[in-house]
Formats: structure tokens, sequence, C-alpha cells
């Protein structure tokens, strides 16, 4: 069975040919208020659990970047022959 297409045109040289999926023109709507206030509700769910995880990303993105600038400085250290650490420079 032949499927619809269609032609995009890319440019002044190119040109696609899509093939179009064959579905019932009401298949992708909502059959119902009650249906389409369920896919509302589903879409709003997809979104607060992305803002979470953005928001999860930017506490773990400001641990990590305090991390890096605290290991990023060196520890202070004795020239060779000062005492070093310990009471009274016994290590």
């Amino acid at each position: 069975m032949p499927h619809a297409s269609i032609t995009v045109a890319v440019d002044a040289q190119l040109h696609w040919v899509v093939r179009v999926p064959e579905v019932l023109a009401g298949a992708a709507r909502a059959s119902s208020a009650a249906q389409l206030a369920l896919l509302g509700a589903e879409f709003d769910a997809m979104r607060a659990a992305l803002n979470e995880a953005a928001r999860d990303d930017l506490v773990v993105a400001a641990v990590t970047r305090a991390v890096i600038e605290f290991l990023g400085e060196p520890p202070e250290l004795p020239f060779i022959g000062e005492p070093f650490g310990g009471e009274g420079g016994t290590d």
C-alpha cells in the first residue's frame, strides 16, 4: 500500500521527499475534555520533574566548583629543613 508523501524544499537545488505516516486524523487528539486535562497534567508533571532535575544539577555544580576551588589551592608546606607538623615539629 503506497504511503502519502510530501516534498520539503531545503534550498533551490535540494528537495526532500518525506513519507507521511498513515493515521486517522483524530488518532492524535484527546477524545474528551477529561483526557485533555489528564494530558495537560502529565505535561505539567514532566515540566516539574525537569525543573527539579535542573535545580539539583545547579546544586551539584556549585558543590563541585567549591571542591575544585578548594583542591586547586595547594596547602602550605614547609621549606626543606623546617619542622613539619606534630607538636613542636616532631613529625
